[in-house]
């Protein structure tokens, strides 16, 4: 459960963008100039911000000569209170922007959520695994993988999130255990009606 306190503190402006910048880049430092460039927010708006999340614990910040750093926090505790905040999961909104993204074609019946992130474990700066289940009569799986991978790669340029898409053929699908078996009940991000 999340306390009305945190909720209070990430629903102000400013603080999911940089909670959402911060977890894209868990290895790296920012300044507060840097961060409010990267989650293109008014630094003024991020000095509060970051302020505000160290309080809570959801950030590091220490200074650097006259600069001040921050970086996401190593709290497993408040990692794992972040990801049940999606708005706060890089990984999930990359995943969810790439399935948007690839249903434009009418050959993608579903995305579904594996690995790590499927099961709600991840770490900052972990790929996303991300099944994409195609109409095999209508598209060759060398097809489906090209464009999957291309739009893998335009995503992490966007967000530096990392998209490992696996193409299932449909017919897979419908089979009862394999790989099956294992993608059934994994979270769908995506699945085209009708």
């Amino acid at each position: 459960m999340i306390s009305r306190d945190i909720l209070c503190t990430l629903a102000r402006r400013g603080r999911i963008e940089i909670i959402r910048t911060l977890k894209s880049y868990p290895a790296r430092d920012f300044t507060i100039n840097e961060l409010a460039r990267a989650a293109r927010i008014p630094t003024m708006t991020a000095w509060r911000a970051v302020a505000e999340l160290k309080s809570a614990g959801f950030v590091r910040a220490r200074k650097v000569g006259n600069a001040t750093v921050v970086s996401i926090t190593e709290d497993r505790d408040r990692l794992r209170t972040l990801r049940l905040i999606p708005e706060t999961d890089p990984q999930r909104v990359a995943a969810v922007a790439f399935a948007e993204r690839l249903a434009e074609h009418a050959w993608v019946s579903e995305c579904r959520l594996f690995g790590s992130i499927g099961r709600g474990e991840h770490a900052p700066g972990e790929e996303v695994d991300v099944a994409v289940v195609f109409r095999d009569d209508e598209v060759s799986e060398e097809i489906a993988r090209t464009k999957a991978r291309d739009l893998a790669e335009t995503i992490r340029l966007e967000t530096n999130v990392v998209i490992v898409p696996m193409c299932v053929p449909s017919k897979e699908m419908s089979r009862r255990g394999g790989l099956a078996a294992e993608l059934r009940d994994k979270e769908i991000v995506f699945r085209r009606q009708g």
